[in-house]
């Protein structure tokens, strides 16, 4: 089973260009294995660690190096989840490496009705820490009302609920709307996957000295952050990749999805997610992944193995 994430989902273009088979997430069954193979056996499952945007995932079969594959535990949390490992590992290295957060401080972060966002939502409010979740306005879709959006990622953790419309806030709009709200602190730790305007208004809400993660961007739009706030105010850029975090940690990863798992199967962390048979319904995936503020993750099942797809 594989997750798509909707930049993923837009390289499905490229796959009219053979050989080409996109995805780069999944959770993969071993059917057979070769000569020297030590470490993997039939019926284990593995997530791929390869670095590189595209790993080949969503095919019905694949001849993979047991190098570029990590082994987990069959029982570690339902097939479902660990097909989104990417999402749960992203919100918790994000949270984990990134901040030196501590209880009561407060985090930032835009795509908040993306699978991230709600799990990084999620660990803030296990965490003692307050979540500001921006999300974009939408004319139509799940995400078109911000009243249910609001109460639903209230629901979830979330401290604030800030609705950004590019057309018309300025540079520092989520600041002005912060301060408008007397919200209680500026942020230590700025989330970004959009990129463009939507980064740039991230930076201005941080304390001096904070750090603006990039882990991805909807947009296209480069992240500009003015000279006066490296320069003046010392705040911090990093870009996050989950895949080269875990080719430089490759034995971390097994202890990283442990924790994860352990929440997941005591449902303190829930991903809401729509099923779609890798065979019969991918262009419906497609479209529904692509899909503005969806609110629910994508996930593609293949039933039929050694199938070929035109």
């Amino acid at each position: 089973a594989a997750s798509p994430p909707p930049s993923h989902a837009a390289t499905t273009e490229a796959m009219r260009r053979p050989p080409f088979v996109a995805g780069s997430t999944m959770i993969a069954t071993v059917l057979k294995t070769g000569a020297g193979i030590k470490q993997l056996n039939e019926g284990d499952w593995v997530v791929p660690h390869k670095p590189g945007s595209e790993f080949g995932a969503w095919a019905s079969i694949a001849v993979v190096r047991e190098k570029d594959l990590i082994k987990i535990p069959t029982d570690l949390m339902p097939l479902e989840y660990a097909a989104m490992h990417r999402e749960l590992c992203v919100a918790y290295r994000l949270l984990e490496d990134h901040g030196d957060l501590k209880p009561g401080d407060a985090v930032i972060l835009n795509g908040a009705t993306g699978a991230i966002g709600g799990c990084v939502i999620q660990l803030c409010a296990m965490l003692k820490l307050r979540a500001i979740a921006v999300v974009r306005r939408h004319e139509t879709g799940p995400a078109s009302d911000p009243v249910k959006v609001e109460k639903r990622l209230k629901a979830l953790g979330a401290a604030e609920v800030l609705v950004e419309d590019d057309a018309k806030m300025g540079a520092s709009g989520l600041k002005f709307e912060l301060e408008k709200q007397k919200f209680f602190a500026k942020p230590k730790l700025a989330l970004d996957c959009v990129g463009g305007a939507s980064a740039s208004r991230l930076a201005e809400t941080l304390q001096d000295g904070c750090e603006l993660v990039c882990f991805g961007c909807v947009t296209g739009k480069a992240v500009t952050v003015p000279w006066t706030g490296l320069v003046g105010r010392g705040l911090v850029v990093r870009g996050f990749s989950l895949r080269k975090w875990m080719a430089a940690n490759k034995k971390k990863v097994p202890k990283m999805l442990e924790t994860l798992a352990k929440l997941v199967n005591a449902d303190k962390i829930r991903i809401d997610f729509t099923e779609y048979e890798l065979s019969s319904e991918f262009t419906e995936a497609m479209e529904h992944a692509l899909e503005p503020g969806k609110g629910t993750k994508v996930l593609l099942r293949v039933n039929d193995v050694g199938s070929t797809y035109t």
